[in-house]
């Protein structure tokens, strides 16, 4: 069956999105997997993804690496056992993890492939990306902002009228990624930005559990990432009622949604990622917003959706579609410097960088990693 895979990489998960052709239009956008965002490589180059990264960093735990994805473009690379790798290599190389995962799913490989990246990025960034994708065997690769991603996603549930300015709040597991959105006639243009360090929430709730919990200590972690996601929809666990839970974060969620506060005359703002599942944010972002305010029917999939939604073919794309295509992955035969243009690379310390091309089937060791189980962050 013919597909289009969108692929986002957060800071705590993995998640994928595809778009089948089914006769002469493209179904709606299914997620089919999740995955924690953390990889191991072997001394034999061999690449672990999410729980089996996770085992086989029991007994190798220099050779596991998460956070990659913010680290592309920085002169200081990751040291796994003896070898160092370029984040962008080891971003690269998670997508073709993925990419083989889900092959193994629908039966065949993807027609497209769409990667999310940060707000933030210029050229030189997504630059570096685009190369170790082609490297990696994905010359095409339509690249685009996470809350752009998120925002075609929303286009599923209501059109955006051209001119209408959009704010993007992305809650991940790591980072708030904030965007002032314009939509244009065919794309969603980015006014402005802002990425802030995510909210604690986990870090509080630990601390303020630790008297109360009488099991293992190092069960308490993630005893605190339960409750925290069963309060999203119950009153009550049993360690914590909502009305304390909320009490206890309600700081740091004003503080997550001050650069939206700062955009005016938006005519709707949209939260995603894990956390806008917890009721509270909401309602602060009705109270502190002159806007409508839209949480995603799945907030934590978001990004993925929509970038399975920009990876269609715009030629095929139905003509009301916003996806965002940029001009590299319309034209892969133009080379990469005369699209983004000539930005100097910074100066990079005087070290051998590891290059990181295992072949084919070597992303996929066995069919268990990663699980599309997982719970999303």
């Amino acid at each position: 069956m013919r597909y289009v895979l969108g692929v986002d990489i957060g800071g705590t998960r993995v998640k994928a999105a595809v778009c089948r052709r089914t006769g002469e239009s493209w179904a709606d956008p299914e997620v089919v997997l999740r995955a924690e965002s953390v990889l191991h490589v072997a001394a034999d180059a061999t690449v672990l993804v999410g729980t089996e990264a996770r085992r086989a960093a029991v007994a190798e735990p220099e050779r596991l690496a998460r956070g990659f994805v913010r680290r592309v473009g920085d002169d200081v690379p990751f040291l796994l056992g003896d070898e160092l790798y370029r984040p962008e290599s080891l971003t690269a190389v998670v997508v073709g993890w993925v990419a083989d995962q889900v092959a193994d799913i629908e039966g065949s490989e993807a027609n497209r492939v769409a990667v999310t990246h940060p707000p933030g990025w210029g050229p030189y960034r997504r630059g570096l990306l685009h190369e170790a994708l082609k490297a990696a065997g994905f010359p095409g690769a339509v690249l685009l902002p996470g809350p752009v991603a998120a925002a075609e996603s929303h286009l599923m549930r209501e059109r955006v009228e051209p001119g209408t300015v959009l704010g993007v709040s992305r809650f991940g597991g790591e980072c708030v990624d904030s965007a002032l959105l314009r939509r244009g006639a065919t794309t969603f243009e980015t006014i402005a930005h802002d990425e802030q360090h995510a909210p604690a929430i986990d870090d509080v709730l630990t601390e303020h559990l630790r008297e109360r919990f009488t099991g293992e200590p190092a069960q308490l972690r993630a005893v605190c990432l339960e409750a925290k996601e069963l309060l999203s929809t119950t009153g009550e666990v049993e360690l914590l009622t909502r009305a304390e839970f909320e009490r206890l974060i309600r700081p740091l969620l004003a503080i997550a949604l001050a650069p939206l506060g700062r955009y005016e005359q938006l005519s709707a703002a949209l939260l995603v990622g894990g956390t806008a599942r917890i009721p509270l944010l909401k309602a602060l972002a009705e109270d502190s917003l002159n806007c409508r305010v839209v949480v995603d029917s799945d907030p934590g999939t978001a990004a993925c959706r929509g970038a399975a939604l920009a990876a269609r073919p715009p030629a095929e794309a139905p003509p009301e579609s916003t996806a965002l295509v940029p001009r590299i992955t319309g034209y892969p035969e133009v080379d990469s410097a005369e699209v983004y243009g000539a930005e100097p690379a910074p100066p990079r310390p005087p070290v051998v960088l590891t290059p990181l091309e295992p072949p084919k089937r070597r992303f996929v060791p066995s069919r268990r990693g990663g699980s599309r189980n997982e719970d999303d962050e």
